[in-house]
């Protein structure tokens, strides 16, 4: 007991937790990631909207759900590209943590789906690798948005900042 009724775990609790900083890539390789990573979306997108227009024949309905999914994957990384150019980020990163959230997930399902495609069966031990490296890319998005989370702002909404 302390002088004024606390016990010193409830100071510890109290006190703040000292933050590392992310390191920042370059803004020139930003820029360039930015633009390379852009083009490659547009040929993308413009593959995927070739399933909109010329729809398969034997699953016309599945080949325009399909383009139109991969259509908005595309526009999603194409604003990511446009954030990544511009130097836009959210609470200090080019994702929020929402977003690194469900990209986490992804990475689960992914090795999950492969149980049911017999992907494990046909690759082997690669199969097995790629499952564990998905497994910590899990890990390390979710860290990574509950370290930004904390970062952020008290009412829970995304901060913007752009350069």
């Amino acid at each position: 007991m302390l002088h004024d009724g606390r016990n010193l775990p409830q100071i510890m609790d109290e006190l703040p937790i000292p933050e590392t900083p992310e390191k920042e890539i370059p803004r020139w390789i930003q820029i360039l990631l930015g633009v390379v990573l852009a083009l490659l979306t547009l040929l993308c997108g413009f593959a995927s909207a070739e399933l909109l227009v010329f729809p398969n024949e034997k699953g016309p309905v599945l080949s325009i759900v399909i383009g139109l999914i991969l259509l908005l994957g595309c526009l999603w990384t194409l604003e990511k590209c446009f954030r990544l150019i511009t130097g836009c980020k959210n609470q200090g990163g080019l994702m929020a943590p929402n977003a690194l959230r469900v990209l986490s997930f992804f990475c689960l399902a992914l090795p999950v789906a492969g149980l049911f495609t017999g992907y494990y069966r046909k690759m082997g031990l690669v199969a097995i690798f790629q499952a564990v490296m998905y497994f910590f890319g899990f890990l390390g998005l979710h860290a990574l948005a509950r370290k930004r989370e904390g970062n952020g702002g008290s009412d829970g909404r995304t901060k913007r900042n752009c350069r």
